[in-house]
């Protein structure tokens, strides 16, 4: 019986030490095989940083590129629009000039020009609002140059309002003209200019416009032309 139990002992023994060995190289196998996926994890994981940087450096400096060339196109767009705005501003100047150019070498001419006083070069030019025109036109004289002359003048259009036919005098369509006739005085010749604004529905067909000496009414010269027509230049007066 002693021997048996003494056996029994000697087995459990080498089974409790069997068990530990296999307990051992389980629990060393599997930290062996842990570290090594967690070595591996490690290196996918700074793999992936190291991508995600690149790409996050590429995507960057894309977003630059396409930064700088949208300020680019938004720079040239501007410039291109400034250029444009430039020549509208320097073609219109230009016309100016050559309408000033025009209106003083008319004005120092006097061939074919009847004695007396005369109103010439009548410009009617349209703005940027809708019924409001610039005028110009000048006063001049062919004869009596060395001494100034004391002149009155006036202006009417004549057109349509309403299906009927009316007239307005320059006081009534230019704010800065308070009453007609106007008296005025020069030695060669007068430069008008001004503004007038057009009652809504009003649909302007002639100028009427006449100057006298201020103490000789009787001596007027009238200068008619068709609202069209003023739309150029005319230098056409008849006496009246």
């Amino acid at each position: 019986m002693e021997d048996f139990l003494d056996r029994l002992m000697d087995s459990s023994i080498g089974l409790l030490v069997l068990l530990g060995l296999a307990l051992l190289v389980g629990v060393g196998g599997g930290f062996l095989l842990g570290g090594e996926y967690l070595g591996e994890t490690a290196t996918a994981h700074r793999k992936l940083l190291v991508d995600f940087e690149r790409q996050s450096q590429g995507l960057a400096e894309r977003e630059h590129q396409q930064l700088a060339l949208q300020l680019g196109a938004e720079v040239d767009r501007q410039a291109l629009e400034k250029m444009r705005r430039t020549v509208v501003v320097l073609d219109r100047k230009l016309s100016v000039y050559q309408e000033e150019l025009d209106l003083y070498r008319n004005l120092v001419k006097s061939d074919n020009l009847d004695k007396g006083l005369q109103i010439s070069n009548f410009l009617i030019r349209s703005t940027e609002t809708p019924g409001v025109y610039r005028y110009r036109f000048a006063l001049r004289k062919t004869e009596g140059l060395s001494k100034t002359t004391k002149v009155s003048f006036s202006v009417d259009l004549d057109g349509i309002l309403a299906g009927k036919a009316v007239d307005y005098s320059l006081a009534q369509l230019d704010p800065d003209v308070d009453a007609t006739p106007i008296n005025s005085r020069f030695k060669y010749f007068q430069l008008i200019e001004g503004v007038i604004h057009l009652p809504d529905g009003f649909q302007p067909k002639s100028i009427r416009a006449k100057i006298w000496p201020t103490a000789k009414k009787s001596r007027s010269k009238e200068l008619v032309l068709t609202w069209d027509f003023a739309r150029g230049r005319t230098e056409k007066s008849r006496g009246e």
